[in-house]
């Protein structure tokens, strides 16, 4: 272990707020204030194992035994101490927790780099635990006019930092392709408008599958957009869950009208989990085999007792969440990847040392536009009224209400949170979540939180095997950035 040297050891030190992990005999150690990961060597294992004994550690220690006690002679303890505290694995008493460094939100005066555009109020499933209320956010049935969605991609592109090349624009519901021709038309402006403005955009869509057609399957393939089809089980399982308006199951259509996308290995799967949809091992491998590019899964949050997760459920999901990250693994060993993509999130975050006041981008690179004009936090809180930051009539974002609202949800604001290890891996969990079932954005939905703990620490340990099964994965595979997968 390498690191720049300091002016002497602090008078009183303690061992910061460090989770061990041990795999295969090899100590590994994250440190939650700055959601650093380092393997250990013996001497830091030992040294730590004592500073934690004795509680805290002062130069006075260090002249009367304490090297010797570890057998260990002064000036290599000295030279291991002193890595320690650059790393803050060793911290004075007074700085034990406290986060420093970690990623500052982005500043709000450069704008959003992405819309999620509902260009459809309005669903043909009706699925039971849909938060939209089958796609109609507390509204009637709307549909977004092709002028709406020109004025929205002019309003994204003008607002826009000259400096952000790279913007993004999703397509969502309800069921968006219920409004194809309006959809092309925000695209195909998007399109139009990065070209003049020497920029990039990429482009998604969340879909139920049920209207692709071999000419929308293309389109979507020529704009190189992400495809993400809502499927939470396979067949009769999935038709409990995801009906027709008429109760007819729905599984069997997807799968023949999604083909195109599958062929063309642009589509990736969500999975809703249930109560009555817990077999997430036999979901994902079924929908990897059948061409998905990745599936991930999110326990759902119906407030529904017919439908939400007990203490027993959220065991039986994460232990089939272990199956499908030991394939992950085993996969990574041979150099391929497994398309599970909640070990993949996690370990990219890992990697990438994320470390956040906030979840998410909602509100601060991203927003969601509803066909009426207005802008929302995101796009789980369209419907929403106190989340309303902005509308198109009134010249886009009110950035005093956004930056109250911002203000008002960050980590720091978040009691219930203060002491937990995962807090800057979580960052606080889903604002919408919270709202749903504490009626306050800024109020932690402790029920998640015991699960969620054991499937971060799950992706830690992983990211640990990947170190050393191949270490070359990582680098490979794991690229930055986080999107939301509610």
């Amino acid at each position: 272990m390498n690191a720049p040297a300091q002016q002497g050891p602090a008078p009183t030190l303690v061992v910061d707020e460090v989770i061990p992990i041990e795999r295969d005999g090899v100590p590994f150690a994250f440190h939650v204030p700055t959601s650093a990961f380092y393997e250990l060597d013996p001497l830091t294992v030992q040294v730590l194992a004592a500073v934690n004994a004795r509680g805290s550690v002062t130069e006075a220690d260090l002249s009367n035994g304490f090297a010797t006690a570890l057998a260990v002679p002064p000036e290599e303890l000295d030279e291991a101490l002193r890595d320690l505290m650059s790393l803050r694995l060793l911290v004075p008493q007074e700085d034990r927790g406290r986060r420093i460094g970690g990623d500052e939100p982005p500043d709000l005066s450069k704008g959003v780099a992405n819309l999620v555009m509902h260009v459809a109020h309005t669903c043909n499933l009706g699925c039971g635990y849909c938060y939209a209320e089958a796609g109609l956010y507390k509204g009637k049935a709307t549909i977004m006019t092709e002028q709406r969605a020109v004025e929205y991609v002019d309003w994204l592109f003008d607002q826009a930092d000259p400096d952000k090349k790279q913007l993004g624009l999703t397509f969502f519901g309800g069921e968006p392709l219920l409004n194809p021709r309006v959809i092309r038309a925000g695209a195909a402006h998007a399109q139009k408008r990065a070209k003049e403005t020497g920029r990039t955009i990429s482009f998604g869509i969340t879909t139920n599958g049920t209207l692709v057609t071999e000419e929308i399957a293309q389109f979507l393939q020529d704009i190189n957009a992400t495809v993400t089809v809502s499927l939470d089980a396979i067949g009769k399982t999935n038709d409990r869950l995801r009906p027709f308006h008429s109760g007819k199951g729905s599984y069997d259509l997807v799968m023949e009208k999604i083909r195109p996308l599958l062929d063309r290995k642009i589509a990736v799967a969500r999975v809703t989990v249930t109560r009555l949809n817990l077999d997430v091992v036999e979901t994902v491998s079924t929908l990897l085999d059948e061409g998905f590019r990745e599936v991930g899964c999110s326990a759902v949050d119906a407030k529904n007792p017919a439908y939400d997760l007990d203490g027993s459920h959220y065991h039986q999901l994460l232990e089939g969440m272990k199956v499908l990250t030991k394939r992950y693994v085993e996969h990574a060993a041979r150099g391929e990847f497994y398309g599970f993509s909640n070990i993949h999130n996690i370990v990219k975050a890992i990697h990438n040392g994320h470390n956040k006041e906030y979840p998410c981008g909602a509100g601060l690179q991203m927003v969601a536009g509803a066909p009426n004009g207005k802008m929302s936090l995101c796009h789980r809180f369209v419907g929403e009224e106190d989340f309303v930051l902005g509308s198109l009539q009134k010249g886009g974002l009110d950035e005093s209400k956004r930056k109250a609202t911002l203000d008002a949800i960050t980590l720091k604001e978040r009691s219930d949170c203060g002491t937990c290890w995962a807090r800057y891996i979580c960052s606080g969990g889903c604002h919408h979540v919270n709202f749903l079932f504490n009626g306050e954005a800024s109020k932690t939905y402790l029920t998640h939180c015991d699960w969620l703990r054991a499937w971060y620490r799950t992706g830690i340990e992983t990211y640990a095997d990947l170190l050393k099964v191949n270490p070359t994965f990582i680098n490979q595979f794991v690229d930055p950035g986080y999107t939301c997968t509610a």
